[in-house]
C-alpha cells in the first residue's frame, strides 16, 4: 500500500498527464482549422480560377478534408473527454482506451498516448482510481 505522500506525488503525475490529454485537444482543434483553412482556400481559388486545375481542386479534397476533419474532431473530443476523466480519476478504461487510438496521432499523440497508456497501467494509478 502506498503512503499519503506517494498518493499526492501519483495524484500529481495525473494532473500532468491529464494537462498532456489536454495539449493533444488543443493539436487536434489546431489541425482541423488548419483543413479547413486549406479547403476554404483552395474552393475560394476555385470562384475565380486563374488555371484550369483549381476549378476541380476542391471536389478533388473534398474525401480528404472530411476524412481528416472527422479525425480531428474525434480526437478533440476524446481527448478532452479523457483528460477531464484522468483529472477527476473516474473511467481508468475509457482513458486507456483513447490513449491506445492516440497513438496513431503521430507525433505528439504516440508520445502522449504512450506515457497515458504507461501510467494508467502502474499498481499505484489502479488504486487512485479504486479509491
Amino acid at each position: 500500500m502506498t503512503t499519503s505522500d506517494e498518493h499526492q506525488t501519483f495524484r500529481l503525475f495525473l494532473r500532468i498527464i491529464a494537462m498532456a490529454q489536454f495539449a493533444t485537444a488543443v493539436y487536434a482543434a489546431a489541425a482541423l482549422v488548419l483543413v479547413l483553412m486549406f479547403y476554404s482556400d483552395a474552393a475560394s481559388r476555385a470562384v475565380r480560377p486563374n488555371r484550369a486545375a483549381e476549378l476541380s481542386a476542391p471536389a478533388a479534397y473534398r474525401p480528404a478534408v472530411v476524412g481528416l476533419s472527422t479525425v480531428a474532431v474525434l480526437a478533440l473530443a476524446g481527448n478532452l473527454a479523457s483528460g477531464v476523466c484522468v483529472w477527476r480519476q473516474r473511467n481508468r478504461r475509457f482513458s486507456i482506451g483513447i490513449a491506445a487510438a492516440s497513438l496513431l496521432l503521430f507525433p505528439v499523440g504516440t508520445v502522449i498516448g504512450l506515457a497515458t497508456l504507461v501510467a494508467l497501467r502502474q499498481k499505484p494509478i489502479r488504486e487512485l482510481y479504486a479509491d
